[in-house]
């Protein structure tokens, strides 16, 4: 997500994890998709259409971009459209608007990744926050030069030409406000700011020395106790400085709301940035549901018993390179499905992927996520290695990602999102991938599912967590920061109350969730997509081909799929259902065993073909952490959700605005 609502291109978080960009759906269209029902299990989708041509990354220049020929071509489109005789002029500048939009957008993303390579780059700073902007200013105009060119005789030709399923987004569309531009903006600056405050260390005087993060967790010799006090120190200060930017933001997102006809920021952002076809009142629903199946099921994993072996395997992983990843997921992928097998290959071999840690002198980005190359018809991968076994999880997630984008690619003035279902994509592949575990990771599989599996009752837990902090703090813009630290913790402890440290009534650290800063309300989309998840992993220990069936066939409904509706498509249970809810936590206790009736055990294998996948370089070696450290150190500080950059289609919003002012 990165910036600004629906026009957003780019969400970049630190961190926790992610970023990801910020995901529209229209509900209109939307909707209507989800009732042209396929069965479930219909047949595994074949390859949708040929890999793009070979360009590796290297290879592709990132150039400084010039508004000259879209401006241009926006001149020139009006012009044609008053003039009689002109359907093929106009068509062909209607063609170079949109090409042109997507060269913008793919160099915003290319100068995205050069950003987080090294937030304390000044250069590449101004670069991001220059195509950024441009990116909203030019998307607006385009969208509005389009939609004027509807309005003359030349409808029919251009209706043919952008296609039933774009015309309704863009035939009203109309720019925004003076007011409203200058809001986004604002808004943009700040996030800039959170960037360079999230990537600064925090320091802190106790008993007259200078003490940092790094050097509470490398100090020898320190007592419990003065642990706990200086941890305690950090966090505050933490807390001070990044809460006040949250505050700040806050009160700008209040403002957008105004300005956009909402009472308060939550109901905008459910409505006009996302478009789900859900409600705060389902999603309250929801939390409930949570607190009643999942928090208990979640409390008894804690129990089971996994074999310390299986832990030192994964230990092992530390210093495996990137090759090395790729040699163990990439069969993986092969034997879930051949076709992303295909697709993973080529991402590898276009080098379409930066794996890594920060380097000495870098700030990297704290981020995963993956973002699309409109110009070539495909996408790019960002990992910031943790250099544990999460970057297998990183990789798997993120290639989901990316192969919804090779399988939605549309034109990005147009491209819309639905979030809940982009996560499904993501997290239902990294579930049903443990599945081929044992082949992965060897030794390593038994502890590598479990952790996956905590992982995402972890997710939920905390996405419905999320969801009441953001929309309390929404609906009362003038929270003050203290009253912020005590609502977080009141809302935890409803959830049993462990996740983040406490110190006394208030709790510190949800300002380590990059997503509240650069996505707000965005958070309880990664705990319906796991649960959805979680329920493509049941069916998949009952019947293989059914679950990679069902898989597919949500990859390939696209990036607005409506959630609720898609779900109900591809007969996957209701998470707003307390009985359905109760059902599924229901059968995860019976695979763990911790119920009676398992057939099929996480880390065991299923029967595969051979994939004939080409792996010589040995996996190596990589530091797990314990439960023991979790919990000492917060799960939510080690838990590394990944999740994608989306970008956001800039004509979405006005279509969702409108109907809003009308039914108003």
């Amino acid at each position: 997500m990165r910036k600004f609502d629906w026009k957003n291109v780019l969400k970049r978080g630190a961190a926790l994890a992610l970023a990801f960009m910020i995901a529209v759906s229209v509900p209109s269209y939307g909707a209507a998709a989800a009732q042209a029902a396929v069965p479930s299990g219909a047949g595994r989708p074949g390859i949708k259409k040929q890999l793009p041509d070979a360009a590796d990354y290297s290879q592709r220049p990132y150039e400084h971009y010039s508004t000259q020929v879209i401006d241009q071509a926006m001149e020139d489109f009006e012009k044609a459209c008053q003039t009689e005789g002109q359907e093929e002029e106009v068509l062909r500048l209607y063609d170079l608007i949109i090409s042109e939009f997507d060269r913008l957008a793919t160099m915003t993303y290319m100068a995205q990744i050069e950003y987080d390579k090294d937030v304390s780059n000044e250069a590449a700073a101004q670069e991001q926050a220059y195509t950024t902007d441009l990116y909203a200013e030019l998307g607006d105009k385009a969208a509005s030069c389009i939609s004027r060119g509807l309005a003359t005789s030349y409808a029919n030709a251009l209706e043919d030409r952008i296609g039933g399923e774009y015309v309704s987004m863009v035939e009203y569309y109309q720019e925004d406000s003076q007011e409203r531009q200058e809001l986004d903006k604002k808004e943009q600056e700040l996030l800039r700011q959170y960037d360079q405050l999230a990537a600064d260390d925090i320091t802190v005087e106790y008993n007259g020395q200078q003490w940092n993060y790094q050097r509470l967790e490398t100090e020898e010799d320190l007592s419990t106790d003065t642990y706990r006090d200086i941890l305690k120190e950090l966090s505050r200060e933490k807390n001070r400085i990044l809460g006040n930017k949250f505050m700040e933001l806050v009160q700008v997102r209040d403002q957008i709301a105004g300005v956009s006809g909402y009472d308060n920021y939550a109901e905008y952002a459910y409505n006009a940035v996302y478009g789900r076809d859900y409600t705060m009142e389902d999603a309250k629903k929801l939390c409930g549901n949570v607190k009643d199946t999942i928090v208990p099921l979640n409390d008894d994993m804690w129990y089971l018993d996994v074999d310390y072996a299986s832990y030192d395997s994964l230990d092992e992983l530390e210093s495996s390179s990137a090759e090395d990843m790729f040699n163990a997921v990439g069969p993986a992928l092969v034997r879930t499905q051949p076709e992303l097998g295909e697709i993973f290959q080529y991402m590898r071999d276009n080098h379409l992927y930066d794996i890594q840690a920060g380097a000495e002198g870098e700030d990297r980005a704290d981020s995963s996520y993956t973002v699309a190359l409109p110009s070539y018809k495909d996408a790019f991968i960002f990992i910031n290695r943790s250099n544990t076994f999460r970057d297998y999880q990183s990789l798997i997630h993120e290639f989901g990602h990316f192969s919804s984008y090779y399988y939605n690619a549309g034109p990005e003035l147009y491209q819309g999102f639905n979030v809940d279902v982009c996560e499904i994509q993501s997290q239902g592949l990294e579930l049903l991938v443990t599945r081929q575990a044992e082949s992965m990771l060897g030794e390593g599989a038994e502890a590598y599912v479990f952790e996956t599996l905590t992982d995402m009752l972890y997710v939920t837990i905390t996405a419905c967590m999320f969801q009441e902090f953001e929309e309390a703090v929404y609906r009362n813009p003038d929270m003050t920061l203290e009253e912020m630290n005590r609502k977080f913790k009141e809302i935890q402890d409803s959830y049993d109350g462990w996740y983040y440290r406490v110190y006394g009534d208030e709790c510190y650290e949800w300002v380590d969730i990059p997503h509240l800063f650069h996505s707000p309300m965005y958070y309880i989309g990664y705990g319906t997509s796991a649960l959805s998840a979680l329920d493509l992993w049941v069916l998949s220990g009952d019947d293989w081909d059914l679950a990679v069936d069902t898989y597919m066939g949500i990859l390939h409904e696209g990036m607005d799929a409506p959630y609720k509706g898609t779900i109900s498509k591809w007969g996957m249970r209701d998470v707003f259902d307390q009985p359905q809810m109760e059902d599924l936590a229901r059968d995860i206790r019976s695979i763990q065993g911790l119920a009676d009736g398992s057939e099929v055990q996480p880390g065991e294998e299923l029967p595969q073909e051979s994939d004939g996948y080409d792996t010589n370089t040995a996996l190596q070696g990589q530091r797990m952490l314990s439960a023991v450290m979790i919990l000492l150190l917060g799960v939510g500080a080690v838990i590394v959700l990944q999740v994608m950059i989306l970008c956001v289609g800039v004509v979405v919003l006005w279509v969702l605005v409108k109907g809003r002012k009308e039914k108003d």
